[in-house]
């Protein structure tokens, strides 16, 4: 009987071997950030409390599960501190900075599923991705965000490849007892098609977003607030939308290799934004680059224009063109080139203004330092008249992101990057923002100048 018994368990336990498991691989990468820190005049204002010296942290993680080549789950989380500080409750975001280092502050980025559609040149992401829309120049000036949504990417070929997107940043009944309604949502559409003929390609693409009465940005009161652009909503006194809203975008992204050191960047596009009268808002905005590459350096010219409101846009709509958020990658100050927490976007967005720089890209004369030098110009295009009769809604907290055709700001970045191993590097950074804004437009005189030195230390994996 003994015998029999061993017999039995031998048995069941070969079965338990080579019942079939699926097998899973799962793959890592991320990266640790360290940035030390110093402000003077974060908001160009002589007492503006600003707390000059900071040391903050940033922990990325991308965890990717494969089923098969075919089909995979990806998670992205991310940790935040800043050294000495803590949120109420010491829960959320820089949670866990304080004494003891407790506290719970684990961020979610991205969480979606990748699937490759068999004997199909189609693949789809799902759930909360990153996107963003086309852009040669600097990146996106209409959207570069994080975003719950589905993605469609068809790809032809190396010359012909498409993109169809429905995003949803926003739906309010989430969060409260309203029955549905198309007023408490926002949705977003995209078709990209991407093409590359010889020594060039170019993405046109096509936008379109249901915008509803109750999404509201820039103040206090309204249902949310993002960033610190003024990318809907105009932000102008007593003006305010009251019904939903229609926006549409179209758009070129170009690059072209002129030949084998030169290549031009350009990107232009229109918006519109259909709402009552006052709160409505349309506009053009195009960029360029053109860039010559050298042994050691890569000197380029850039520069911008984006059209402006008028003096009666507080009655007649914005001449701005709309965004969503502001994440324009042409300095990392002034705008949002910036690494893990180092503070930049000043100025903002890019609407509203015109600018011209110079830039010199990959300096590599020693062989372990990557260096860089923007030098931009910026004027606005806006009426001054919006500000000097007091049609702006909170003029002191729009310094320098809304500049009128009066207003003037000169950025300089300087930055290194020193490699110390494959996977560590070290990188000082130098900004200094000059601006000149019309004393009798914003009756602000204690206008100062902003500046910012940094040391970065980045760490992948």
């Amino acid at each position: 009987m003994k015998n029999l018994l061993c017999l039995f368990t031998l048995l069941l336990l070969s079965t338990l071997v080579i019942t079939p498991v699926a097998a899973v691989e799962i793959n890592a990468r991320g990266s640790l950030w360290n940035v030390t820190q110093f402000l003077e005049h974060k908001n160009f204002q002589e007492d503006d409390e600003t707390n000059g010296f900071t040391v903050q942290q940033r922990f990325r993680s991308q965890i990717e599960i494969l089923a098969t080549e075919m089909l995979s789950g990806v998670a992205y989380f991310e940790i935040n501190h800043r050294w000495g500080q803590y949120p109420d409750n010491n829960s959320g975001r820089y949670a866990g900075g304080d004494i003891s280092t407790d506290g719970v502050g684990v961020l979610t980025k991205r969480l979606f599923l990748h699937i490759d559609v068999p004997y199909f040149p189609l693949s789809i992401n799902a759930g909360l991705i990153g996107l963003t829309y086309p852009g040669a120049v600097a990146g996106s000036v209409i959207l570069d965000d994080d975003v719950a949504g589905i993605v469609a990417s068809y790809a032809h070929s190396e010359k012909f490849s498409a993109a169809l997107s429905w995003l949803r940043p926003f739906d309010v009944d989430t969060t409260d007892d309203l029955p549905v309604s198309s007023h408490n949502k926002m949705d977003m559409f995209l078709l990209s098609l991407y093409f590359a003929p010889e020594n060039m390609n170019f993405n046109t693409y096509f936008a379109y977003t249901a915008l509803g009465e109750n999404v509201k940005f820039g103040r206090p009161n309204f249902t949310y607030v993002i960033g610190p652009s003024l990318g809907l909503d105009n932000s102008f006194v007593n003006v305010e939308r009251t019904e939903n809203a229609k926006v549409f975008w179209a758009g070129l992204a170009l690059t072209a290799n002129l030949d084998t050191d030169f290549k031009l960047l350009f990107d232009g596009i229109y918006g519109r934004l259909d709402a009552n009268k006052a709160a409505s808002r349309s506009g053009w905005f195009t960029a360029a680059k053109l860039s010559y590459t050298l042994d050691n350096i890569t000197p380029a010219l850039t520069g911008w224009w984006g059209s402006g409101d008028g003096s009666n846009a507080y009655k007649e709509g914005s001449g701005r063109m709309p965004f969503v958020t502001a994440s324009w990658l042409i300095s990392t100050y002034g705008f949002d080139d910036t690494h893990a927490n180092e503070t930049g976007v000043r100025i903002a967005d890019a609407t509203g203004k015109i600018g011209a720089g110079i830039v010199l890209d990959d300096i590599t004369y020693i062989s372990w330092m990557t260096q860089q030098l923007r030098v931009l110009g910026m004027w606005g295009t806006n009426d001054a008249s919006i500000v000097k009769n007091g049609h702006l809604d909170t003029p002191s907290s729009n310094i320098a992101k809304y500049l009128t055709d009066k207003d003037f700001a000169l950025e300089v970045d300087y930055e290194a990057t020193i490699k110390l191993y494959d996977q560590l590097s070290i990188s000082p950074s130098i900004a200094y923002i000059h601006l000149d804004l019309d004393e009798d437009t914003w009756g602000i005189s204690n206008i100062r100048d902003s500046w910012r030195v940094a040391l970065i230390t980045k760490y992948t994996y």
